[in-house]
């Protein structure tokens, strides 16, 4: 924990996610701590990964430790260009900024063995020294070191914004992989990702040379979902775990979709499309039925939302309890929703809160995420004792 934090400050999240297909950034002011914390945008933007660059993301996996070396060095330098371009836009000097929360850009995430890891890459000293900011990164290792899974960690974000009074209230979001959090009042939140959304969906497209997207779900709306198909990948042993549980593009990714095609080679892109959408959406309605959800009100927020077809094949899974929302309804832009949670998790750090519990990863005791670097461009005046 450091000296005490000014009552009110300015901070910076920067997220890029599973998908690559650009960095989302935000600044917030943020006033206050703990549950009393008053938070709101002063703007954001998302800025697009260049095509050489995610198509190196895209295959990470088959990396040389040099290049991962390079691209460690490279991500870092996008987003720190990035996140200049964004406070230049909004008229904000870096000096004005009290830190900056960076996810980074995961290559790697296990799918329920933590000891496997997880890796961002990005580096923040580079960040901060690019920005004479404090930034804080690095936010998955205390949790898998505590015995979590490292994720979902935009939990502790919905739980400070958005937790119900009154009535249990879910927040899905819809990104490579889908994540849910379950808020329920001042009780720490119950989180876990239910399974793929986006993820095999693009890699799909990408694989039939289509498109990198289909946009608003329309070529899988004129397909068919294959139920012999749906039934054999509802059968992967990841549906099974209880939650907390994670997991990432290294389950329902590239492998997956090529796998998925071998099972059902006589069935067209539409029809793959269908089934997979079909599966994302019965993921979602299964793990809340899992976890005691008996309906009330749901927001959606990540890219997958302005996928009209998964979303109403969410609606249709969950049934007539669930009321669905955009994320938007909330007050909140649904695309920055994650850059809002890395400046949060950032502030939280700082002021020595744990954002992880075992109710939302799995840990063995609420974690403390993130490591600092760049301090000496601030006012902090070091870790108390």
């Amino acid at each position: 924990m450091y000296a005490p934090l000014p009552e009110q400050r300015l901070l910076l999240g920067l997220n890029s996610g599973t998908s690559a297909d650009g960095v989302d950034v935000v600044l917030i002011r943020v006033s206050g701590f703990g549950l009393d914390r008053k938070v709101e945008v002063v703007g954001g933007k998302e800025f697009p990964t260049p095509v050489a660059m995610k198509k190196a993301i895209c295959n990470a996996s088959s990396w040389t430790i040099a290049e991962l070396a390079a691209w460690h060095f490279r991500v870092a330098n996008l987003h720190a260009d990035v996140a200049l371009q964004c406070l230049s836009d909004l008229g904000i000097e870096s000096s004005e900024v009290f830190a900056v929360g960076s996810h980074g850009q995961t290559v790697f995430h296990h799918s329920g063995k933590s000891e496997e890891g997880s890796l961002q890459i990005g580096d923040i000293d580079v960040i901060a020294n690019r920005l004479k900011i404090p930034v804080v990164g690095d936010f998955r290792w205390a949790d898998i070191a505590a015995g979590g899974q490292g994720a979902p960690i935009s939990a502790f974000a919905d739980w400070i914004l958005h937790r119900a009074t009154g009535s249990a209230r879910a927040i899905l979001n819809l990104g490579g992989i889908a994540n849910i959090t379950l808020l329920n009042g001042d009780e720490p939140p119950l989180a876990w990702d239910c399974g793929p959304a986006n993820g095999p969906l693009d890699a799909l497209m990408r694989r039939c040379g289509s498109a990198d997207f289909d946009a608003n779900g329309s070529l899988a709306a004129s397909g068919s979902c294959n139920r012999d198909l749906l039934t054999k990948l509802q059968e992967i042993d990841f549906f099974m775990l209880e939650p907390p549980k994670s997991t990432g593009l290294e389950l329902f990714g590239v492998e997956f979709v090529e796998e998925v095609c071998k099972l059902a080679p006589e069935l067209k892109l539409p029809d793959q499309l269908a089934t997979l959408v079909e599966l994302a959406a019965w993921a979602v309605a299964a793990g809340l039925e899992s976890a005691g959800w008996v309906g009330g009100d749901l927001f959606m927020a990540g890219g997958g939302v302005h996928n009209s077809f998964l979303v109403n094949r969410i609606g249709n899974n969950l049934g007539s309890g669930t009321a669905l929302h955009n994320y938007s309804e909330l007050g909140w832009n649904a695309d920055l929703r994650e850059s809002v949670a890395f400046a949060l998790l950032a502030d939280a750090h700082l002021n020595g809160e744990p954002a992880s519990w075992p109710r939302s990863t799995g840990s063995s005791h609420p974690c403390v995420l993130g490591k600092l670097a760049g301090a000496s461009f601030s006012n902090l005046s070091g870790p108390k004792s």
